[in-house]
């Protein structure tokens, strides 16, 4: 009597649709785009110094981060469309390749942010007091950059199989642990005292391997979904050469982005203590309206994998139509209602009256950059998960050194306009570079950048 054959789990992403798979997405990135803002209120306890100094080396964390997830996604996609076209045994030996990957570079940007951080707070135009501030939070939080790029592994997974729930307990669980170390850390809790910036700092680190440990149970465990590390491992050339080809410019962009956040922030610096406060408080509030259009463009880029996989090339376009629709006005209507509120928001995190003076026009001017944002994230979203990554990132790379940071800098600095310079060159960065994404999608290259038509493409030239 043959035993009876092994059940495989099946993926169900095209099954639950845009609306099903971004359902829990909205939560998981609400709570995610939360944290920040919790760790800024926390640290603005401990001074505003506090809070302007790791609101000012932020974007260096978020290197590191964008590092390993866009990594991370770029191997998602290749295993996404592997299983579109039912090669599950291909799909999942991708999987363990690029965790893999990961794993190396997880620990790679711990040791470069733990010690390379400090060096760029010293580097950067901050006053004793907030580069103190800094130098000690970067000391520690390259772990925190770590466990996250390891957590990534696994929601990438999840989304892949289309339980992108799971994700969400695991942000709820790292939201509140965040949220305990964080009070712990500021307020002290029964004989621990109060530790300020490296509290925070570490409670961060703390809840992070929380809900590290969270997914990987589910994924063993609860799912019981295999990954072939032993086949991923002896094939990883092959098998991560495609992924590569996706990663390698698709990193780059959000690396020169976050780069590029630094930049301002350090030309933020140069005009004074005050316009680098109101910047970190603005440009931080206004993270959490980038929970919609990243929601909606993961679980985007998780259906138009597959369907590309399918050669399904009229309902990519319209998918990526209807996700856009969605994420412009979801996104909007959020950041208005951050602008409406603009004082009591502020409130929450200084009573500095001069900061909470000049706030509105901080973001008012935040919020004329979302709708662009709002394109760059979902259209570009979809280019990487097809395989056309390398056009949108080199120009975007082109566009935020030759003409943003330029155009910042003498906005802010020769014309006299500070803050407000800085602001309104991020609207015209965010305008330029969605006008060539939306014109690169609609040029159909990514037609014939999925992994089955590069793998077609060869065997013709072979043969």
């Amino acid at each position: 009597m043959k035993p009876a054959p092994k059940l495989v789990p099946q993926s169900r992403v095209l099954d639950k649709g845009i609306w099903g798979m971004s359902r829990p997405m909205f939560i998981d990135q609400a709570v995610t785009y939360t944290i920040p803002l919790v760790d800024m209120y926390f640290l603005s306890r401990v001074s505003d110094n506090a809070a302007a100094a790791v609101g000012a080396i932020t974007p260096l964390v978020f290197v590191a981060n964008a590092f390993l997830i866009v990594s991370a996604f770029a191997g998602a996609s290749i295993a996404s469309q592997r299983i579109g076209a039912n090669d599950y045994q291909r799909g999942n030996a991708t999987i363990a390749a690029y965790a893999i990957f990961v794993v190396i570079l997880a620990l790679i940007a711990a040791l470069a942010v733990n010690h390379g951080g400090p060096w760029v707070a010293s580097a950067m135009s901050l006053s004793s007091e907030v580069e103190q501030h800094a130098r000690t939070y970067l000391s520690i939080i390259g772990w925190m950059v770590a466990l996250w790029g390891c957590r990534v592994i696994y929601q990438t997974i999840l989304n892949i199989y289309g339980e992108p729930q799971w994700n969400t307990y695991s942000n709820i669980i790292l939201f509140v642990a965040n949220v305990i170390g964080c009070s712990i850390a500021v307020y002290g809790f029964m004989g621990i005292p109060p530790m300020g910036v490296k509290g925070v700092a570490v409670a961060s680190v703390i809840a992070a391997g929380c809900s590290l440990l969270f997914v990987a149970l589910i994924v063993h465990v609860k799912l019981r979904i295999h990954i072939p590390l032993g086949e991923g491992w002896k094939q990883f050339g092959v098998l991560i050469t495609p992924v590569l080809m996706i990663a390698a410019p698709s990193v780059l962009e959000p690396m020169s982005f976050q780069a590029y956040m630094i930049a301002l922030n350090w030309i933020a610096a140069e005009v004074g203590d005050l316009a680098l406060k109101v910047k970190v408080y603005a440009y931080n509030t206004f993270l959490f309206c980038l929970m919609i259009s990243v929601a909606i463009g993961m679980a985007t880029e998780a259906i138009i994998a597959q369907r590309v996989g399918r050669k399904e090339f009229a309902l990519v376009d319209q998918q990526l139509k209807q996700s856009l629709t969605i994420s412009l006005i979801g996104t909007s209507l959020l950041a208005l209602c951050w602008l409406v509120f603009n004082q009591p928001i502020l409130e929450l995190f200084s009573s500095d009256p001069e900061v909470i003076a000049i706030g509105f026009w901080a973001f008012l001017l935040s919020f004329l950059a979302e709708p662009w944002r709002t394109v760059n994230i979902t259209v570009g979203s979809a280019l990487r998960c097809t395989g056309d990554a390398a056009f949108t990132s080199i120009s975007s790379i082109g566009v935020i050194w030759l003409f943003s940071v330029p155009f910042a800098y003498v906005l802010a600095i020769p014309l006299g306009m500070g803050l407000y310079g800085l602001l309104i060159a991020a609207i015209s960065d965010e305008f330029v570079r969605a006008l060539i994404k939306r014109w690169r999608w609609k040029q159909g290259k990514w037609m014939h950048t999925g992994v089955a038509a590069r793998e077609l493409n060869k065997k013709i030239v072979g043969s």
